[in-house]
């Protein structure tokens, strides 16, 4: 996917390059991952540059969530759930793509996943997740170090209510050193874009 068709907002243009890929052999998760995502880092880097405009930084992240709607439902599993992830992203996130990427991947290897989206208050996270059934895994995305505080009592309010056995992740751009991961308190973390999948991948899906 080349960023320059999603910041023109050619949206047949990017959705074009993406069965291409698909066609010379990409599954989901390296369309993801090698495709779309160096993609969404150029136009990130770009905005915080200040070269782009901030409609067409938003026209673009919102071509990619209705390609990530349209080509996702081509990988769908078919089968008995493998068990329910729940995902989201604490107060004052407002960055979902990545997460929308993570819960693609995992509904492709037959999880059931919960994606209850951005911005959510930590209260609200822990009534998500509260009793739900087959719950395996909570996964807590942060973009922005602003919202470390946020995604602290995220963890903290997830950890009250569900069962021992249940692990907490937590990813992203915000989680840049151990210091800040070990303040979460997560079983596992990452600040690498693609790693978060193959964090939850490993653990999850083998």
């Amino acid at each position: 996917m080349c960023s320059s068709d999603l910041v023109a907002g050619d949206e047949v243009g990017a959705e074009n390059l993406l069965d291409d890929a698909l066609a010379s052999g990409h599954d989901l998760f390296s369309l993801y991952l090698e495709v779309v995502s160096p993609a969404l880092v150029s136009i990130g880097e770009r905005w915080h540059r200040g070269e782009l405009q901030i409609h067409e930084e938003h026209r673009a992240s919102n071509i990619v969530a209705r390609l990530f709607a349209r080509v996702s439902a081509r990988f769908a599993h078919r089968g008995p759930s493998r068990g329910t992830v729940v995902i989201g992203g604490p107060t004052g996130e407002r960055h979902g793509l990545a997460i929308t990427m993570v819960a693609d991947l995992l509904r492709s290897r037959g999880w059931n996943v919960s994606d209850i989206g951005t911005d959510v208050p930590a209260a609200a996270f822990a009534q998500a997740v509260n009793g739900v059934d087959q719950l395996c895994a909570v996964c807590i995305g942060v973009t922005l170090r602003e919202s470390l505080g946020a995604a602290r009592e995220t963890v903290a309010a997830v950890r009250s209510v569900i069962p021992g056995g249940v692990k907490v992740f937590a990813g992203g751009a915000a989680i840049d050193s151990d210091k800040a991961a070990i303040s979460l308190r997560s079983e596992e973390h990452t600040s690498e874009l693609q790693s978060p999948c193959n964090l939850v991948c490993r653990l999850l899906l083998e």
